[in-house]
């Protein structure tokens, strides 16, 4: 039987249940409300609603599934002709998404377990969500036997106090704990997963095409990187033609926005890398060469010593070649890190290093140097690779738009003096390049880290200024513009 909530937090005073449920129904019948009175609201108002609303969705979503840990207890779902909790929980919770009630239901049937009373007190005190205590009783156990002497309540504990951080990031950190303790179980799960891969489509009766593929963790990473690589908005010159010009010109205005939705953009990226891998196959084009900025190859960071070993235990070095040149399987601890966000086995980068599928970002190693000065103006080759590496992505505070739609941009401009430097560089997507520009914002600038101060008023606007902001792909930015 499970144990009831008001066990672990004290039973509430007498008639709580009552007035609780009458406030429910008020609550209800208030929701129905809100959309016709938003309009009496101002700006202020309507960013508190949202946050109250979407706070309480959460909150609530934790008391559904401890309702249903009760039922549970209580023998109402066996009762009931309901196949199990997530039926049970979807019959009550008509017109909910399927997915979350299945969420609900299954975390119900956890909290019956007493062993899960780190979870029960997370949720009854909004400590974590559904979706990541969800996340969190299925990860535990798939790491717990490689850590033996690791207490599963702690486990549980350091799991659930992620929950700010979403639920991919409890996966990333199982990948990473069994990256360094178990790198054999990943590189097995990514073979896995490679001999499980399927790609099909089937025609609609729109006349589009449907394409449906599954890859593993390795090979999907490399594709959804590619695509996003391309398939970054792309703004197009102001035209200034008439229609009695057939020969249009552009203007010198601001360039029109993209209107591309991101599916579609990123179809246009699968067709764009289909034509020009058809084209190299054919030998009728050139293969694509260029920075990596503009490339689709995907970014990586490896300790030294994990790639190195591996490689020279598989005699792909070579000043330790082999006869045959096989790849031999080490299951060396460690695990890489995409600039996707995306954590990938040892075994799985070594092999992509092999086959010169990714640029190695190596740690630990010589590399070319990174600060240039005002000999170049532009942040290119392994310098913005360096900025992507340690950026990961729009460094903007809420923005996670992908590296590669974004500028790299000088922190201290260049018409003011500043450097083509690693910490004189953020990179910025061309949303917050506009509104960095606008509010002239300024930001400091760490080996590990950029942060914006958003006071406006503090960039620059003459030579000799305080710090500020300056995208580099633009021409110098005039005084006072």
């Amino acid at each position: 039987m499970a144990q009831p909530t008001t066990d672990v937090h004290g039973p509430p005073a007498p008639g709580t249940g009552a007035r609780l449920m009458a406030l429910l129904g008020e609550f209800t019948t208030a929701l129905e409300e809100w959309p016709g009175a938003l309009w009496q609201l101002d700006e202020a108002a309507l960013g508190e609603v949202v946050g109250s609303m979407l706070r309480m969705g959460s909150r609530m979503e934790n008391v559904a599934a401890l309702a249903t840990a009760d039922a549970l207890g209580r023998g109402t779902v066996a009762s009931s002709t309901a196949t199990g909790a997530p039926a049970w929980v979807d019959r009550q919770a008509a017109g909910v998404e399927p997915a979350v009630a299945r969420r609900v239901g299954r975390v119900g049937v956890d909290c019956v377990d007493p062993r899960n009373h780190v979870v029960v007190d997370a949720l009854a005190t909004g400590a974590a969500s559904v979706s990541v205590a969800d996340v969190a009783l299925r990860e535990v156990p798939r790491i717990l036997p490689q850590l033996p002497t690791a207490d599963r309540d702690d486990l549980l504990g350091r799991y659930l106090s992620l929950s700010d951080h979403g639920c991919r990031t409890l996966r990333q950190l199982s990948n990473r704990i069994l990256g360094e303790y178990a790198p054999e179980r990943l590189v097995r799960d990514e073979e896995r997963q490679q001999d499980c891969e399927s790609v099909f489509w089937a025609d609609l009766p729109s006349g589009l095409t449907r394409f449906v593929a599954e890859l593993s963790g390795g090979h999907a990473a490399v594709v959804k990187h590619a695509l996003r690589a391309l398939s970054a908005p792309t703004p197009q010159p102001c035209s200034t033609s008439t229609t009695d010009d057939p020969a249009p010109q552009h203007s010198t205005g601001a360039p029109e926005r993209d209107t591309r939705t991101p599916a579609k953009r990123r179809a246009d990226a699968l067709v764009r890398l289909v034509d020009t891998a058809a084209g190299v196959v054919d030998g009728t084009s050139p293969r694509p060469v260029g920075e990596f900025g503009g490339t689709a190859k995907i970014l990586v960071t490896l300790d030294y010593a994990t790639l190195y070993e591996g490689l020279r235990e598989a005699g792909r070095l070579s000043e330790h070649s082999s006869d045959d040149g096989g790849f031999a399987p080490t299951y060396l601890p460690g695990i890489g890190r995409t600039t996707d966000g995306d954590y990938l086995d040892a075994g799985t980068l070594r092999r992509m290093a092999c086959d010169a599928d990714l640029i190695p970002a190596v740690l630990g190693t010589e590399s070319e140097p990174l600060d240039v000065g005002r000999a170049k103006r532009l942040f290119t080759g392994g310098l913005r690779t360096a900025i992507i590496h340690r950026d990961r992505h729009c460094t903007f505070p809420g923005c996670e738009r992908p590296p590669d739609w974004c500028d790299a941009h000088h922190v201290r401009p260049w018409w003011a003096g500043g450097q083509t430097t690693l910490t004189n560089a953020a990179l910025l997507c061309a949303r917050h390049h506009t509104i960095v520009h606008r509010d002239l914002l300024t930001a400091t600038v760490t080996e590990t880290g950029v942060t914006w101060n958003l006071t406006p008023g503090l960039m620059p606007t003459r030579p000799g200024g305080c710090v500020g902001t300056e995208r580099s792909t633009d021409p110098p930015v005039p005084p006072g513009s």
